[in-house]
């Protein structure tokens, strides 16, 4: 990974380049040094991020607590889809602003964001936010019999969903799920891993909980998953 700082109208801008990893503490590096040098303003440049993953996930919510400490300001721009999907299924998306380019982003840390801007940033996206009930089992491993949890999944994306319960498992944990739907349709049988652990003083209006993220998906299921969001998004939107 690479990082670039330059400044631009009072703001510090970091260009990050490559994935966004285990190996990435350099950026939690670069956000301190820039915090000691009592810039408070930082700007995120996404553009050239190929990934992040599930460790990522962690360097990036502890760097942005150590400028929120700071009573200080971190948003991002030119945030790829796959990346933003990522921040939807852990629940990041209600922490982290992301804006689609640097002149949008700029303008934005001129005047303080409306509730109403975030919200119709976060319609450009389909995901469903619900209370329904999801059973789930970690898979199966050599001399431990499976247990069976049940939990609330509070939102619904084809790529994966957000479980809010008490029962919560280590990330990399490999799951089989059911998902409870209207009477109906069957329940949604689909396989996931656990990406993302809520942390308690970052997200505390969903904790405990635990984003995890669809694997081995069948066609035919997703299909039919993606074809119910978008019924009951639309359907929400009439209302």
């Amino acid at each position: 990974m690479k990082i670039n700082v330059r400044e631009l109208k009072g703001l510090t801008i970091l260009d990050v380049e490559g994935r966004i990893d285990i190996d990435a503490a350099e950026f939690i590096e670069t956000v301190g040094w820039v915090l000691k040098n009592n810039r408070l303003k930082i700007l995120c440049n996404f553009e050239n991020v190929e990934m992040v993953d599930y460790s990522g996930l962690s360097i990036l919510a502890i760097a942005y607590k150590n400028v929120a400490n700071h009573n200080g300001a971190m948003k991002f721009y030119n945030v790829g889809m796959h990346i933003r999907e990522l921040f939807r299924i852990v629940q990041m998306d209600r922490v982290f602003q992301c804006y689609d380019n640097e002149q949008q982003a700029l303008l934005n840390f001129d005047e303080k964001i409306l509730e109403l801007e975030m919200r119709q940033l976060r319609r450009r996206f389909k995901r469903l936010e619900t209370n329904i009930a999801v059973a789930y089992t970690p898979r199966k491993t050599a001399g431990k019999p499976a247990r069976q949890y049940t939990g609330k999944v509070l939102n619904l994306s084809g790529a994966g969903l957000f479980i809010y319960g008490p029962n919560i498992l280590p990330v990399r944990t490999q799951l089989e799920m059911e998902i409870s739907i209207p009477k109906e349709m069957a329940p949604f049988e689909m396989k996931g891993m656990v990406i993302w652990i809520v942390e308690k003083k970052l997200q505390s209006y969903c904790y405990p909980g635990m984003g995890v993220q669809f694997v081995d998906v069948d066609s035919q299921k997703q299909k039919e998953l993606l074809e119910f969001i978008d019924k009951n998004v639309t359907n929400r939107s009439e209302m």
